[in-house]
């Protein structure tokens, strides 16, 4: 994996409600999202917050930064983020931030930490893996019509 995009996913993890000057009322609300999608056997992160922030990290070292700029990508970002907190009593706890290229891995930032879900496209399981997905993949068609 290319230095520069393990640089920026690290940084990723780094991000407080602090950061991007948000108040969380409960614990059903998320602030920030990262999903590991593997691609041919490399992996895209995306990253993105709710103010608006949406980044797309290739590990073969492609970075696209602020496409949250677009209104259809902050939108759709911004949908994922507030429908995402529905999954997270489904969700894992947070206990690993490595990288799984057989899998989507999500990671969701809300006010008691991070919980993560896996999602294999080929073995979709539960209705939240079949939403978070669904949400998902709305954010990367918006990315790939402006593309």
């Amino acid at each position: 994996m290319n230095d520069v995009y393990l640089d920026l996913r690290e940084q990723a993890f780094l991000i407080t409600q602090q950061d991007i000057g948000v108040y969380l009322e409960n614990n059903e609300q998320v602030f920030a999202a990262i999903v590991d999608i593997p691609i041919k056997g490399k992996v895209a992160t995306m990253f993105c917050t709710f103010d608006g922030t949406v980044s797309l990290y290739n590990s073969n070292r492609r970075c696209d930064i602020g496409l949250g700029n677009n209104e259809g990508i902050r939108k759709a970002s911004l949908s994922f983020l507030v429908s995402s907190g529905q999954c997270l009593k489904f969700m894992d706890s947070y206990e690993s931030k490595d990288i799984i290229e057989q899998c989507m891995q999500v990671f969701l930032f809300y006010k008691n930490g991070i919980k993560t879900q896996k999602i294999c496209i080929d073995g979709l399981k539960t209705k939240e893996e079949k939403f978070l997905n669904f949400l998902i993949q709305n954010i990367l068609s918006e990315i790939r019509k402006n593309q």
